[in-house]
């Protein structure tokens, strides 16, 4: 069994290059014919305003991931800071389970904690005012209830809103509080977890646990994977992953689990 990671693609019609690169790792992960499961641990579109939304540039989005789990490679979605409106009928239409945050993952051996990072960026205390108004059933429900025009308007100044806070903030300020990853992890007996987030990719090696970043997709196409007990993650540009797909990925990460 092999467990592919991915999280923060952002993707939308703004970056077609990011789709067609989607949509190329799907396909090859079906050609290969290996027993496979696809961990999408948040913010997969730069933003969704409900799943009655429809756009043709999405539509290929998912068709892809139909086609993949069609195939018979497990599919598992977990929510981020911008896809968090995504609802049963999305998961329905592509064939994905969800799975909530702080989730255990059970090995062979050990375990691992999935979620998506942003509940552990405790320092930024605005953003976390912000997310527990968003995250609420009634926000949600509300904004769900208007127009699709008002909620792609709403849309475009949320994001206009999170570039000029983050612009105003240290970058220390934006990650996690490692006590409060460690608070989890001791919680549940756990030594790893891989979360998205933070853009900061790499695998930190903190007291008796491993915290793995895993990367955005911007200039660089991430991919992250657990076989056995080896975590490794690996990346290549845009343009090299579009040429050589899947193989011209290059190992950025390795860790043994804990």
């Amino acid at each position: 069994m092999i467990r592919y990671f991915i999280s923060d693609l952002h993707l939308s019609d703004k970056r077609p290059d990011l789709i067609r690169a989607f949509v190329q790792m799907t396909e090859e992960f079906i050609q290969r014919q290996e027993e496979t499961e696809l961990y999408i641990l948040g913010d997969f579109y730069e933003a969704w305003i409900g799943d009655d939304f429809q756009a043709d540039w999405n539509t290929q989005v998912e068709n892809a991931l139909a086609t993949l789990s069609q195939s018979g490679i497990a599919l598992y979605f977990l929510h981020g800071n911008r896809d968090f409106l995504i609802g049963s009928a999305w998961l329905d239409r592509v064939g994905a389970t969800l799975i909530h945050e702080q989730t255990l993952l059970p090995l062979n051996n050990t375990s691992v904690l999935l979620t998506h990072g942003d509940e552990y960026c405790l320092e930024d205390t605005e953003y976390q005012a912000f997310r527990k108004t968003v995250r609420s059933t009634a926000w949600q429900e509300q904004i769900l209830s208007l127009p699709l025009e008002q909620r792609l308007a709403l849309a475009a100044q949320l994001r206009n809103d999170s570039k000029s806070m983050a612009a105003e903030k240290s970058i220390s300020i934006m990650d996690v509080t490692e006590s409060a990853v460690g608070d989890s992890l001791n919680l549940l007996h756990c030594k790893t977890v891989i979360h998205g987030h933070t853009h900061r990719p790499e695998v930190h090696k903190v007291h008796d646990y491993l915290r793995c970043v895993l990367g955005d997709w911007d200039e660089f196409i991430w991919l992250a994977r657990i076989e056995g007990d080896i975590y490794t993650q690996r990346k290549a540009s845009v343009t090299e992953f579009i040429q050589n797909g899947l193989n011209g990925l290059k190992e950025a990460h390795r860790e043994r689990l804990l």
